[in-house]
């Protein structure tokens, strides 16, 4: 009985060390251009992303300072900042595959800029317009599924079961021909 008592603690030690190291194993920075460049493609706009941090624990990696570029017909400000984006991820393609499954996302702060035109167009919807000749349009490598017929394996087909919104701020406004927006906070 004390043996398999002390086998226990053993592995239950083991797999604590193993929880701890992770981290520091897998640099889930090096996903930051392919996030970047993915997501972009996704949105039709640039997107940024600061430092990326995994966490074992909460099976979530993280990433400061989020900004996705406005419709250049709107301006060069950013349609979107968010101080953190946490991202659920399943851990086990992650590390053993080094894919990304995303289960859920959590937007920090985020800070949106809803604007209109007289003409009654708004500068989101042009959100995942896809525009073949556009510099920002990557195209992802093919693959087959079960029937034979080959697929885009993009973020088109992400799926989120989970988002969830800390603390935000929408500024909404017209777009004139004066440079700068007249905007009314929410």
């Amino acid at each position: 009985m004390k043996r398999a008592a002390k086998i226990i603690g053993i592995l239950i030690l083991i797999l604590l060390v193993v929880a701890i190291a992770l981290p520091f194993l897998v640099n889930v920075n090096s996903f930051r251009p392919t996030i970047e460049s993915q997501a972009s493609s996704a949105l039709g706009r640039k997107v940024t992303i600061g430092n990326l941090k995994l966490s074992i624990l909460t099976g979530s990696v993280s990433a400061d300072d989020l900004s996705i570029a406005d419709d250049p017909a709107f301006g060069k400000a950013p349609f979107v900042t968010a101080k953190a984006l946490n991202v659920g991820v399943e851990l086990m393609p992650l590390v053993l595959n080094k894919t990304l499954h995303v289960t859920d996302l959590t937007l920090d702060r985020p800070q949106i800029a809803l604007l209109r035109t007289s003409s009654g167009k708004w500068n989101f919807s042009s959100l995942g317009a896809s525009n073949a000749n556009s510099p920002m349009k990557t195209k992802a490598p093919a693959s087959a599924d079960p029937k034979g017929n080959t697929t885009d394996q993009s973020l088109e087909n992400l799926s989120v079961a989970k988002l969830n919104v800390n603390n935000g701020r929408v500024s909404i406004g017209m777009r004139t021909e004066n440079p700068s927006p007249t905007f009314m906070t929410m």
